[in-house]
């Protein structure tokens, strides 16, 4: 017989399952413009948030100038709020950046268990087409296989057979 090779007609279906895949992750995205909103409101509270701190650690300087607020508490007052707005800043920066790695990996995550699934099923079929491909010649290779022990067999219980016949024949000749 002459052997066929396999043809593997599920790898076009792969190719669009997996570009769908792909479409589909990437539409979960946040767009340009969502980004940039979430950005621009993020950098809109850190810009209030600094005007607050500093406007306020100017007010106990300037009641300290004028005699109003005691130099020693105006200062205590300003180094508080600078150290307080110099920790709340980056925080919520940081917040703002784990958020966008959050929502990046959790897409990330959803399309390497799409792709997993879809190549899963892939191997799994072509796994199957080659065992359905050369299930005809493992048949062959056992059936002759089977036939070869079977006449070994047969050729073992002739050779002790014509053992046995010439151990009676010597002891007769004797």
């Amino acid at each position: 017989g002459s052997v066929v090779p396999p043809k593997f007609q599920r790898l076009k279906e792969l190719q669009s399952s997996v570009t769908a895949a792909i479409q589909n992750s990437a539409s979960n995205l946040p767009n340009d413009s969502q980004c940039a909103e979430h950005v621009n409101k993020s950098l809109c509270r850190t810009a209030l948030l600094s005007i607050v701190v500093v406007g306020s650690g100017v007010v106990p300087a300037t009641l300290s100038v004028l005699d109003i607020l005691d130099v020693t508490n105006g200062i205590v007052s300003s180094a508080t709020l600078a150290v307080l707005g110099g920790i709340l800043l980056p925080l919520g920066n940081r917040r703002v950046a784990s958020s966008f790695k959050k929502d990046w990996m959790c897409n990330a995550n959803q399309l390497e268990t799409a792709l997993e699934d879809l190549f899963k099923d892939a191997l799994h079929q072509i796994r199957s087409e080659l065992s359905e491909s050369v299930a005809p010649y493992s048949r062959y290779v056992k059936t002759e296989g089977d036939w070869l022990k079977d006449l070994g067999n047969k050729l073992e219980n002739g050779i002790s057979s014509a053992h046995s016949l010439r151990s009676k024949i010597n002891k007769a000749c004797q």
